[in-house]
């Protein structure tokens, strides 16, 4: 049984540290692991990576001792579930906008006497032969991180009561979604959506709850890459295509 290692860094007063990537490739989360990094963090919401591939993920992570994160496609119990039971110690769920949605969410994701997680995952039986199953269900519930998305002006208008649930310690945000709610569509940084989202955690913060950038950082493939092509391409004389 694996302990969750962001969980590690934040009791020890530190930032984890990880890598974000988007496709199924076991050699990323060999090397991640091999550098040191805390965790390996999965696009799975706005990606064809399949629960399988996910699995297969998992299980390399757990070999090189480093910790399988994920966001997830929806807050549907099964897709929790199927995350869950293939690994993950931390989902970062899209879209949560009011407190009955977050009471769900914890019911989902943890085991009894927290949630109501089911308890007949493959991964969590062979733990369980190995001890206590009582002990597998609070090492698990532990080692797990539940990260909703704060990502409308309705989750803002109802984050008083949301921060009440217990069982969420973490949030994040959705700069994107955020001002699409406001009638900003592609203005992610209008001041209104930044003014609004700034309120926001400091509602987070207030009720002694944190955002998931207070204690993790992560090195994203996708910026480097296309940093390290926009160089090759300057070095070379030539203009760059990027739209941004």
């Amino acid at each position: 049984m694996k302990t969750n290692k962001i969980l590690e860094r934040v009791r020890n007063g530190e930032k984890a540290l990880g890598l974000n990537v988007r496709a199924g490739e076991e050699d990323l989360i060999e090397m991640a692991a091999i550098m040191g990094l805390d965790y390996v963090y999965i696009e799975g919401q706005h990606t064809s990576i399949s629960p399988v591939t996910v699995e297969h993920l998992c299980r390399v992570a757990d070999g090189f001792g480093i910790t399988p994160a994920m966001r997830i496609p929806n807050q549907e119990e099964s897709t929790i579930l199927s995350y869950l039971d293939r690994g993950m110690r931390m989902i970062t769920v899209p879209n949560l906008k009011t407190k009955e949605e977050a009471e769900a969410l914890v019911r989902y994701t943890y085991y009894g006497p927290k949630g109501a997680r089911s308890a007949t995952g493959i991964r969590m039986i062979f733990n369980a032969e190995k001890t206590d199953r009582k002990f597998v269900y609070n090492f698990t519930n532990e080692n797990t991180i539940l990260v909703p998305q704060l990502e409308s002006i309705t989750a803002f208008e109802n984050l008083d009561e949301i921060l009440t649930v217990d069982g969420i310690d973490y949030f994040t945000g959705g700069p994107e979604d955020i001002a699409q709610s406001m009638g900003l569509p592609g203005e992610p940084n209008h001041p209104k959506a930044l003014e609004a989202f700034a309120h926001a955690v400091e509602k987070v913060h207030a009720a002694g709850k944190h955002m998931l950038a207070d204690v993790t950082e992560a090195i994203d493939i996708n910026a480097l890459v296309i940093s390290a092509g926009e160089a090759l391409l300057v070095k070379h004389g030539r203009k760059t295509k990027l739209p941004w």
